[in-house]
């Protein structure tokens, strides 16, 4: 395996410290990240994932049954408008029978999620801003007549939770009403939090409506950066004083209780919902906008208004649509929308949302975020394990399967725990994940890199992809230094190819070669083991080095097998060309080798030497003599007798051995082995060992038995040819069983 380059050190730190380095690297990137998340880029990615979150589990929960919908919209005003009734509505003509209504049909309770500033306010109830004309006098008058018509309905209700808005500079907090919005606020013993929503004034409603009201709540609700509308405030502060939202408002009327702030929570009735220091809430949508409650539409409630006047009973349709139910009284009319941007649409209705935050306060499922350092764990976390996990293991695929099984570990736990009401982050950490793991690949290529890339350039031709990936794995079982080892080498070589190229074509010579030796080195490959070099048409391989295996002789057995099969795939191409035959010859030798790096600093290559090599070249070489395919040194065919069929042939004295070696050839492995290959084997054996006792009768009748069962067998034709030297007088007799 010749390289033209000096050799690169390899890295060799041990699996903890790269680990550390590993999570050094998540630390630098979680600190990163810690700093980007404050960012207005990092903030509204991770919101689009949080409202990724809110949607996929929208309706995870069933919606309050008892909630409905009443909300004013375009077609109200068109149907009442032809009844006579423009808008905006008489508050005695219009509105106060419907109210009146929905108490007859048994309402639980009303949410009204209108704003009744100036409509009804008589002259006792506006800004002070000197005497009123007499035409504007008479009008106030008017109007808050109405108002009484209209606070009368609320109050036969018994349970109407009325809005009001918190205002930095207000233009409706007159002394009146401030002195009866006190006395609706009904918050004894809840103080808002430290950080609740705070706003110096308010907007509050017309005195009368005020008065007739159960309960004031505050409208307001607070838009994250990008203006939507994800959270649901609990408890404010106006002025002095706290307030509650206009939802926690309706759901203290329904539980019949006072809100109370619990720890972490705030508690009304049975439910308990855990808030965020400021007192807010993620909200949970139950459902798709426009599809999530029941609707009763306005025109409905007065058409059956007017049908209870006319047959005095309530219409059992009324009854149906709002007997125990909790009605959510809402706007959203041309002129005056009540439109939000939310998690689940760019424009929701106002009133709905209000409706789903009651729910949520009543039976459960809004979120709270974690804090700050709740998020920089986790995503310490999952940087860490990646940058670890990356750094230590070894391999193409293991590292890249780390950052997949954290970032899905992640994006899981993020879904579980929103699911279960806590919001941790998911952009941070799933960012964190791939920065962590392009990191330190980063650094593995800068310091693994380049010797990894030596070992592809330098063994790509020589070693199995799996062989490679295991040194890149563990870099010390290549020992560049050259050591002592058990190995098995195989040499190969095409019998007669001297003449073979006489007769082709250099092109055709060149072909041949190439898809003989491409099957040659496939056939190397698929046992793990190692081409050491080329010699024209030979090849030499050897097994157990640098990946260590102990059935090493048995693996170059079984290349050599598939090296004689595969040839039955190249008789096309070398009968095509005129060849009258095309063989190859194999010898394999087990034992102690010297292995490594050999030769100059500019040009080395990594090689076997030492006896066992010289031997299986002999063994090889032999095959001319036996007329055998497949020859195996004594150890091989120790090492590999369990696995194969050998049929042993001779003591060969070789050069350089003090002793005859036995040689075997090699048949087929044990399971591929037919029972005549083997009766065949049995009578070789007897035959040889007759010889060696001078009975050649003997060896005679189980030779014949032998070529019976394996025509054309290359060593019985020997084995033959020896018999006749021994009878003749030319080998002495009884043979001694060396050649």
């Amino acid at each position: 395996m010749p390289a033209s380059a000096a050799v690169p050190r390899p890295v060799e730190t041990s699996r903890l410290k790269r680990a550390l380095i590993g999570i050094a690297i998540g630390v630098a990137v979680t600190a990163l990240l810690a700093w980007a998340r404050g960012t207005r880029i990092g903030e509204a990615l991770d919101l689009r994932l949080t409202d990724l979150r809110t949607r996929r589990l929208a309706g995870a929960r069933a919606p309050d049954p008892r909630i409905v919908l009443c909300q004013i919209v375009e077609d109200d005003l068109q149907r009442l408008q032809m009844a006579g009734q423009p808008w905006p509505w008489d508050l005695e003509l219009v509105n106060a029978p419907i109210f009146d209504l929905m108490k007859k049909a048994g309402v639980a309770a009303v949410m009204v999620d209108v704003l009744q500033l100036d409509r009804g306010a008589g002259p006792d109830d506006v800004p002070a801003v000197g005497e009123l004309p007499a035409d504007v006098l008479e009008k106030r008058t008017i109007e808050a007549g109405k108002a009484e018509e209209l606070a009368g309905a609320w109050t036969r209700i018994g349970a109407v939770a009325a809005g009001f808005e918190l205002a930095a500079t207000p233009g409706w907090e007159i002394p009146g009403r401030i002195a009866v919005a006190e006395q609706r606020l009904r918050t004894p013993g809840l103080t808002a939090p430290a950080g609740a929503f705070a706003r110096a004034g308010a907007n509050l409603p017309v005195r009368r409506l005020a008065e007739a009201a159960t309960v004031l709540g505050f409208t307001n609700g607070v838009e994250d950066s990008d203006g939507t509308f994800r959270r649901a405030l609990t408890v404010g502060r106006w002025g002095a004083r706290t307030a509650m939202s206009l939802a926690l408002a309706t759901a203290s009327l329904v539980s019949g209780t006072t809100p109370r702030l619990e720890g972490d929570a705030i508690v009304v009735g049975a439910n308990r919902q855990r808030v965020e220091p400021d007192g807010s809430f993620l909200i949970d949508f139950r459902g798709e906008p426009l599809h999530t409650y029941p609707r009763v539409a306005p025109w409905q409630l007065y058409q059956w208004a007017q049908e209870e006047y006319a047959k005095k009973e309530v219409p059992e349709a009324a009854k149906r649509a709002l007997a125990g139910k909790i009605v959510v009284w809402g706007v959203n009319a041309a002129g005056l929308k009540d439109l939000i941007a939310s998690p689940m649409s760019g424009v929701h209705d106002g009133p709905e949302i209000q409706a789903t935050i009651l729910d949520n306060l009543l039976n459960g499922g809004g979120r709270v975020r974690v804090p700050r350092l709740g998020n920089v764990l986790v995503l310490l976390l999952a940087t860490t394990i990646v940058g670890a996990g990356v750094a230590a293991l070894k391999g193409r695929w293991l590292p890249q399967l780390v950052p997949v099984l954290v970032g899905a570990a992640v994006v899981l736990f993020a879904f579980v725990t929103f699911g279960a009401g806590t919001v941790f982050d998911l952009a941070t950490p799933v960012v964190g994940t791939l920065l962590a793991w392009a990191a330190t690949m980063t650094w593995k290529q800068l310091t693994e890199g380049r010797y990894n890339r030596w070992l592809e350039a330098t063994f790509s031709y020589y070693l199995a992809p799996s062989v490679i990936e295991s040194l890149k794995a563990d870099p010390s079982l290549l020992h560049l230094g050259g050591s002592r080892r058990e190995l098995s080498v195989l040499f190969s070589d095409v019998a007669s190819f001297t003449n073979h190229s006489r007769r082709l074509t250099p092109e055709q010579l060149v072909e041949l070669l190439n898809r003989y030796l491409t099957a040659h080195c496939d056939a190397v490959f698929a046992e793990r083991g190692v081409v050491d070099k080329f010699i024209g048409d030979a090849v030499v391989a050897f097994y157990g080095d640098p990946i260590p295996m102990s059935d090493h002789a048995v693996r170059a057995c079984r290349t050599a097998l598939a090296v004689i099969d595969g040839l039955s795939a190249l008789a096309p191409t070398w009968k095509g060309m005129g060849l009258p035959e095309f063989h190859v010859r194999l010898g394999i030798n087990s034992g102690p080798v010297v292995v490594g790096n050999m030769g100059s600093q500019q040009r080395f290559a990594y090689t076997v030497m030492g006896d066992t090599v010289n031997l299986a070249s002999r063994l090889e070489g032999s095959n001319k003599v036996f007329g055998s395919s497949i020859l195996l040194g004594p150890t091989t065919a120790e090492l590999a007798k369990g696995a194969v069929i050998t049929k042993p042939l001779a003591r060969l004295v070789v050069v350089g051995w003090d002793e005859p070696v036995l040689v075997h050839e090699l048949l087929a492995t044990r399971e591929r082995a037919t029972p005549d290959l083997v009766s065949h084997v049995e009578a070789f054996v007897r035959a040889t060992d007759a010889a060696r006792a001078g009975d050649l009768a003997a060896a005679d009748r189980a030779l014949d038995t032998a070529e019976r069962l394996r025509p054309n067998d290359g060593p019985c034709r020997w084995l033959r040819g020896l018999l006749s030297d021994l009878k003749a007088g030319r080998v002495p007799t009884p043979w001694s069983g060396v050649l």
